[in-house]
């Protein structure tokens, strides 16, 4: 099947997806029900974030940047994460853009929403469902692109030590402010925040201010999540902090659905958010040099700080936005 026919065919998946999200169709509290970390609001969410990725003008630019032509197809294993809703579908498409076939192993946390979407573009394109194989584990595969923490990062290694691989570890976020934020910047860096409950790589867990900058004014404008803390999950994860951190005697501000925390850690908790506080832009950059390895993206006011992209747009990442910043389609392109 050439590119063209399948960028087309991924493109109408897109537009049967946001017919889902009008619908509101029965599969959004399926996933809900199958995983309560799932509330039908964030898979609203993560389904618009997919239509996103499928513009048929964005995959044209993306794939525009490499050379496919001469891949001879390979069994490429993807094992999927499942902290946030079809967060493996990125892998998804790279390997059938790149013209190889993809073998999935789904992680049990998400395998109500991929294999629905899958079975929609499967219609919309039999041949495509050639290339789609879901497995209970992988063997004789060509190489594999596998997500999920340090731990497990290790395991995949030696596991599959005698292929190629992209094998990715944990990951989080940060944000810089400047002190010139609109109440509208603060509140797009809201769903930065607390979108998937923080659960995500791409979600913001440290946020760096200025000196004399007064770290209550975030919670502010952070009351449009506060909805949150009715999920049962979350809200113990909340209180446990709160208990943990009264033991402990130790200082924080309570946002009375997350706290704010003053560290030098960049991963943090859930229901907690990290901050530190920096001279200027040059200190800035040194302290942000001693965690970068660990920095999915960062998020700035108009994306003024060098490298990182505007409030709002961690939960909206392109298609050439790759995970741990590891071109997944350049490897691809190699096998």
């Amino acid at each position: 099947m050439n590119i063209e026919k399948k960028i087309n065919s991924l493109y109408r998946l897109g537009k049967e997806i946001h017919k889902i999200i009008y619908n509101q169709d029965e599969i959004i509290h399926q996933a809900s029900k199958h995983n309560p970390w799932f509330v039908p609001e964030f898979v609203l969410k993560a389904l618009y974030g997919i239509s996103y990725l499928l513009d048929e003008e964005k995959l044209k630019e993306w794939i525009s940047n490499y050379d496919l032509s001469s891949n001879s197809k390979k069994n490429i294993g993807i094992i999927m994460a499942g902290n946030i809703p079809l967060v493996g579908f990125h892998d998804l498409i790279t390997v059938l853009l790149s013209s190889h076939r993809a073998i999935i192993k789904l992680s049990h946390n998400d395998d109500v929403l991929i294999p629905y979407l899958v079975n929609i573009l499967r219609s919309i394109d039999p041949e495509i469902g050639d290339d789609i194989a879901f497995v209970d584990s992988l063997e004789k595969v060509d190489a594999v692109i596998a997500t999920g923490s340090d731990n497990t990062a290790r395991y995949f290694k030696y596991n599959y030590k005698n292929i190629r691989y992209v094998i990715r570890k944990n990951r989080t976020s940060c944000c810089i402010i400047d002190a010139q934020e609109q109440v509208q910047d603060l509140t797009c860096l809201s769903d930065d925040i607390f979108s998937y409950f923080g659960l995500g790589c791409r979600n913001i867990s440290k946020i760096y201010i200025p000196d004399n900058y007064d770290i209550e004014n975030l919670i502010t404008h952070f009351n449009n999540y506060s909805w949150i803390l009715k999920h049962t999950k979350y809200n113990n994860n909340y209180r446990y902090l709160l208990s943990t951190y009264s033991l402990e005697n130790r200082s924080y501000f309570n946002a009375d659905y997350f706290t704010l925390m003053e560290s030098e850690d960049i991963v943090s908790p859930i229901a907690c958010v990290y901050y530190e506080k920096y001279n200027d832009v040059k200190h800035l950059k040194l302290i942000l040099e001693r965690n970068i390895s660990k920095v999915q993206c960062i998020v700035s006011r108009e994306a003024w700080f060098e490298g990182s992209i505007p409030f709002g747009k961690a939960q909206l990442p392109e298609p050439w936005d790759y995970a741990d910043n590891v071109d997944t389609m350049a490897f691809l392109g190699s096998l």
